[in-house]
């Protein structure tokens, strides 16, 4: 991406040039190589990133070459004549893929009694669906379900009572007030200071606040609403604005209480969007590597999991007993009358 950006810029600086600016054919060519031949190399040579990446990249360039290459006498000149009609289009494809969503979002409540499933997984389920980039769908979801949870969520789940809660002695409600409290006071002293100095970036710092805070309030309440399972097979992790996580039984190498401090690494994933201001007082040891979807689109592949759990030992104690359960009855012979004795593996 540097690389790419460097090349742009190169190529907008030569086209700044007297020579290029009076000569119709080469402040063209000028403007096909930053509009089409340099994204179009980034795009070959860096198939492994995100769709979303690439889509960025394009658009932003296609934005930014008018500003940047006089248009008159250029051959491109009769593509951004009709930019309003491209904005249309991408605005009428956002339209379109909102009632997709809309229709994903209405299917999906209707199997809502499913226990796994909680308003995050219908509505980043739905978004999904909705819309063909992974990553982007990832942010939008943390973006709709940080709104939802803000606003619109205020009572439990009734099928998620037997779930196992991680905010009741963590002392993580305080951290979050706190930081809410301090955003609100920071928000205003600079609000009072800049707004007779610059209103412009005094609204746009009280913007940002604003949607910190939502974003906060979100967490906080999707912390509370969202609790933990541990289901015959396996455990789902849901904690706050992060995705949710299943882990099956047989993929855990061990399971104990752990409160302890850490290093970070790209094998630990620690369910907690403040990171080490927030407790921990479980440790889940994987056989292999599994991904996990953190907050903002941004994926690991762990091996160690950290969360809090409140009654941590009724957890563990249920985790192993359905551990044993499930090798108990993965060992059952099913042996019919007469017959060689069949295991199940």
């Amino acid at each position: 991406m540097i690389i790419f950006i460097a090349i742009e810029i190169g190529i907008a600086l030569v086209s700044l040039n007297n020579h290029f600016q009076n000569n119709s054919a080469l402040l063209s060519v000028c403007t096909a190589l930053f509009l089409v031949v340099t994204p179009a190399l980034y795009y070959i040579l860096h198939k492994k990133q995100t769709e979303f990446t690439f889509w960025f990249v394009f658009y932003s360039v296609f934005k930014i070459t008018p500003y940047i290459f006089e248009m008159e006498n250029n051959f491109f000149q009769v593509i951004f004549q009709f930019k309003i009609y491209f904005n249309i289009a991408f605005l009428m494809f956002l339209l379109w893929k909102a009632f997709q969503f809309m229709r994903n979002f209405r299917k999906a409540v209707k199997q809502k009694d499913i226990v796994e499933q909680d308003e995050y997984a219908i509505i980043s389920d739905s978004l999904k669906k909705s819309i063909p980039f992974k990553k982007l769908g990832k942010m939008i979801a943390f973006e709709v379900c940080s709104f939802y949870y803000c606003f619109i969520k205020w009572t439990r789940n009734t099928n998620n009572q037997s779930g196992f809660s991680g905010y009741r002695e963590s002392g993580v409600s305080a951290i979050y007030i706190g930081l809410m409290m301090a955003s609100v006071f920071e928000a205003i002293a600079l609000h009072a200071y800049l707004i007779s100095r610059n209103k412009m970036i005094a609204i746009v710092i009280l913007i940002l606040h604003v949607y910190l805070l939502i974003n906060l309030i979100g967490h906080l309440k999707a912390i509370y609403f969202r609790t933990h399972l541990v289901l015959s097979q396996k455990i789902v992790i849901r904690y706050g604005l992060f995705d949710t996580l299943e882990i099956p039984f047989d993929s855990i190498n061990s399971i104990q209480k752990f409160e302890g401090d850490y290093h970070k690494s790209n094998k630990l994933v620690k369910f907690a969007l403040l990171g080490k201001l927030e407790p921990h007082n479980v440790s889940i040891e994987l056989k292999e590597i599994i991904t996990v979807n953190l907050t903002f689109g941004i994926t690991k592949e762990p091996k160690k999991i950290l969360l809090y759990v409140d009654h941590v030992t009724d957890f563990l104690k249920t985790v192993t007993g359905k551990i044993e359960e499930s090798q108990k009855f993965d060992a059952v012979p099913l042996q019919p009358d007469g017959a060689t004795p069949i295991f199940v593996t």
